[in-house]
């Protein structure tokens, strides 16, 4: 039984949570296929004084009783690893130990629920890949670039990300006691397609993860690796594609996580692709001259991007931003957004996972779909561009020859550019994998490998002198390999970070266990 998607759960309100019973709120949480997933609640704390910040906390409500953990865990037939849920006090608590900002500026602590003790076998236990299904038809092809056969398969027993919900593979970890859990890498540990994000539909190679195809209409996989600042480089190797009318076509470019993953690159606002047939540069629906004569099998299309850094993002919203400013971006490779990962461990098919909000397509974004008129697409194209970051590209190579920018100011990614569904409870947070992702489209049997480097086929002339490691790390071109370590290190210091902060809130719970609520 192949893996599908399900429409996200309907969740009630906070205010709603806090008033109805315990067996309502049960009730309401059960449409959820993979786990019972508690509404996170807003925390937030201002720093703007002691005054400001001083709270009173909730009565302590008491620690369900067994029999009612027992129904929740359950539920679906699926056990949740948070406790039974009863009201809002017991599933979150407002964190207070991590320093405060600056006074204009808001901080956010991740939401805490108290976790179930581990399973038999939760401790070392070993991470599971997906199961490879050969697809209806014979789907062998020479890689002439590797000079070897690949086989695709369709990927299940894995969740899929979906509507409101992405999924990250976590394992059980005694030495972060507070946390309990943390996100793990499965085989192949390097830069490859993301198996939860891709289409269903999409067929892969087993050995290296990088080679894409499908037998139906237009299916997307993003990559494990995303850009958030920086300057970042990739190759698309198209083996199959645009030759005959039987050797279907291939999409290349850049998409945020809102981007559908039933559609072409560059369907939407969230994505920026390159076609294979017209050349044409795509965002929106909608094709401008871009590329002659385009790509086809044997080609390599090299994709770079440029981001100005965290720092600047966060102090360049366009209610701030001075047209002095947007010339004056730099990029430094800075991490100090405030990363919040709401996020749950769940169990699907025997194997731990993180359930986490996802991010979704605005109605502003989805209506300009519907713009019909040259005026409308004037209009739009001319917000879009003083939304856009300043100092932000894509530039596109055809076989190591630059071809052009064929984008500029590239839509912001941080909050509140990107936001969950709002029906779920879910809070507007930088969960630290916002940004940029290397993906592929592929259609009725178009084939196509990502490669990340560092051994490229055709590394521009233009950007060797910037990819030389004599230059400094803010200003080096780097291959999209480095990203996946880099990814690794930056989760491991936010697990440290989330670690301490519960250490230093361990007053918010009571003898009994309850959990209490500052507010």
């Amino acid at each position: 039984m192949t893996s599908t998607e399900v429409d996200a759960p309907s969740v009630k309100s906070t205010e709603e949570l806090t008033t109805e019973s315990v067996d309502e709120q049960r009730e309401s949480l059960k449409s959820s296929p993979l786990s019972t997933l508690p509404a996170a609640i807003p925390s937030k704390r201002n720093s703007q004084g002691p005054s400001e910040t001083k709270t009173k906390k909730t009565k302590v409500v008491k620690k369900p009783s067994a029999k009612d953990q027992g129904k929740v865990q359950s539920a679906n037939g699926i056990p949740s690893l948070t406790s039974a849920p009863t009201t809002t006090a017991e599933r979150v608590k407002k964190s207070r130990g991590r320093p405060k900002r600056q006074p204009e500026e808001e901080y956010i602590s991740p939401v805490r629920v108290k976790l179930q003790p581990y399973k038999d076998g939760d401790i070392n236990a070993i991470p599971r890949l997906p199961v490879f299904l050969p697809p209806s038809g014979a789907f062998p092809m020479w890689n002439s670039r590797d000079k070897e056969e690949v086989n695709l398969y369709l990927t299940e027993d894995h969740p899929f990300n979906r509507r409101g919900f992405r999924y990250i593979p976590c394992e059980a970890a005694p030495d972060l006691p507070g946390l309990m859990y943390r996100q793990i890498e499965v085989p192949p540990y390097w830069s490859r397609v993301n198996y939860a994000d891709m289409s269903t539909q999409v067929l892969v190679d087993h050995s290296s993860a990088t080679v894409v195809s499908t037998e139906k209409g237009y299916r997307m996989a993003r990559a494990n690796v995303c850009v958030r600042e920086g300057k970042w480089f990739w190759e698309c190797r198209i083996l199959r594609a645009n030759v005959s009318s039987a050797d279907g076509n291939v999409r290349v470019g850049w998409t945020r996580r809102e981007a559908s993953l039933e559609t072409p690159v560059g369907f939407d606002a969230y994505g920026y692709g390159i076609r294979d047939v017209t050349g044409q540069k795509m965002q929106i629906s909608r094709g401008s001259d871009f590329m002659k004569d385009g790509f086809k099998t044997g080609d390599v299309i090299g994709l770079y991007i440029c981001l100005p850094s965290i720092s600047s993002q966060l102090g360049a919203t366009p209610s701030k931003r001075s047209a002095k400013a947007s010339k004056t971006l730099e990029v430094t490779n800075d991490v100090v957004s405030n990363v919040v990962r709401d996020r749950i461990p769940i169990r699907y098919k025997g194997q731990l996972y993180f359930e986490q909000f996802e991010c979704v397509p605005t109605k502003e974004f989805q209506d300009l779909l519907n713009q019909k008129s040259s005026d409308d697409v004037l209009t739009r194209d001319l917000k879009l561009r003083e939304q856009g970051l300043p100092t932000s590209s894509i530039r596109v190579y055809k076989n190591g020859k630059y071809v052009g920018t064929p984008f500029e100011s590239l839509l912001p990614f941080l909050p509140p550019h990107s936001v969950p569904l709002s029906t779920l409870g879910a809070r507007v947070v930088d969960d630290g994998s916002l940004g940029y992702y290397p993906s592929i489209s592929v259609y009725q049997g178009g084939v196509a490998q990502f490669n990340f480097g560092p051994d490229f086929d055709y590394f521009p002339a233009d950007l060797s002198r910037e990819g030389s490691s004599s230059v400094g790390i803010h200003e080096r071109v780097r291959p999209m390999c480095e990203r996946y370590d880099e990814q690794i290190a930056e989760d491991v210091v936010w697990d440290i970070v989330d670690e301490v902060d519960i250490g230093l809130n361990s007053d918010d719970l009571d003898d009994s266990g309850g959990m209490s609520v500052e507010g």
